[in-house]
């Protein structure tokens, strides 16, 4: 194996893991570490497409200062007690200079108090990463949800 082979397998394991981490702080509900996974310039955002509209809509886009804002008042408001849980696939990454793209599929289940569980969304992330200080970091963390309608909604990121 190449050097450079070695480097790009090095490289994405590094983003793969960035990816499984951020899943794993959600599950957890530890937001100041999901939050610590962002550049500081880096945006997130929830979109999908509307049929009805036959146009995609956003539902959440917020950058990085926004982001600290909303999350500092999660404990503040009425929230549904069950659980949730992130199972991720990473699809594919490529790879531009300092900068990487990044294709995930993902579904979230939802467990309730008494124990059921039923999937709550599913769609895929389109992430772009940027290293910085030999760190990979989001730049965009986009959610793009197949699923339109979310019981009972959550003020939480996906």
């Amino acid at each position: 194996m190449s050097v450079d082979a070695l480097s790009i397998l090095v490289e994405k394991d590094a983003i793969f893991q960035l990816i499984r981490t951020t899943a794993a702080r959600l599950d957890e509900e530890a937001l100041d570490g999901w939050l610590a996974l962002f550049a500081n310039e880096a945006r997130y955002e929830i979109k999908t497409y509307g049929p009805e509209i036959k146009a995609g809509m956003s539902w959440w886009h917020s950058n990085r200062d926004e982001l600290e804002n909303i999350l500092s008042e999660v404990k503040q408001h009425v929230r549904d007690p069950g659980q949730r849980l992130h199972l991720v696939t990473p699809i594919s990454i490529e790879f531009l200079n300092e900068r990487a793209t990044s294709l995930s599929h993902f579904s979230i289940v939802h467990t309730d108090t008494e124990g059921n569980s039923k999937i709550y969304a599913a769609g895929r992330y389109d992430d772009t990463f940027i290293k910085q200080d030999s760190q990979w970091l989001y730049e965009k963390h986009c959610v793009v949800l197949d699923t339109r309608k979310l019981e009972p909604f959550t003020h939480l990121p996906l």
